[in-house]
């Protein structure tokens, strides 16, 4: 096992209602829905899905596009809490408009690690490293290669993890995919992680 697929949620609610994102759990739309169904297709035809095993946050968003995934490719969802997007506290649920109104100062123009956007939710910190412990979890028990359905946050750091960034890192770099994009994590044969492909979203262009 030495592959990672990574897709993120299609379109959701949230994006289309001014809410805010992170812990707000809303359903796909039926434009995600159908961005999902095309993504399912060509996952379908692109890999022997016997050789997998599907994860996803268990945000609906995220459920729901895997769940569409695995119907296609006949694998079961199993949900992992831990794959969820950063916690957004008191956010969660709330406008954006509230969530501009409310979030904590920042104390600087620069990348903060330690920087908690929102009462009650988590630093940059405490969710590259949930993140961490999650994948090196998932990567240590699975003999399969692993096809992951997550949030746009999860999937940069899932990618930073893939490549080994230190905590310091992520302060000047950061990997910014799109909703129903897919992005895949490999081994070489020089036993190098590498990035193999990042957001790709050329499969959208059916919606057209």
């Amino acid at each position: 096992m030495g592959r990672i697929i990574l897709v993120q949620h299609c379109q959701s609610e949230h994006h289309i209602n001014e809410m805010s994102g992170g812990w707000t759990d809303t359903p796909l739309t039926e434009l995600g829905r159908r961005q999902a169904e095309i993504i399912a297709k060509k996952l379908r035809d692109g890999l022997d899905s016997s050789e997998y095993i599907l994860y996803s946050s268990d945000l609906l968003r995220a459920s729901q596009t895997a769940e569409i995934i695995g119907e296609q490719l006949g694998l079961d969802v199993n949900i992992n809490k831990e794959l969820r997007e950063i916690n957004t506290g008191y956010a969660a649920g709330k406008t954006k408009e509230w969530a501009s109104a409310n979030r904590n100062p920042r104390t600087g123009s620069s990348f903060d690690l330690d920087y908690q956007e929102f009462q009650n939710g988590e630093t940059w910190r405490q969710f590259y490293r949930r993140v961490c412990d999650c994948l090196e979890l998932l990567y240590e028990t699975n003999k399969k290669n692993l096809l992951i359905v997550t949030h746009g946050g999860t999937l940069a750091y899932i990618t930073a993890w893939w490549l080994q960034f230190s905590e310091q890192m992520l302060g000047t770099a950061y990997f910014s995919a799109s909703p129903a994009s897919i992005s895949v994590l490999t081994r070489n044969a020089f036993n190098q992680n590498v990035l193999e492909v990042f957001n790709d979203s050329s499969h959208l262009s059916l919606l057209n």
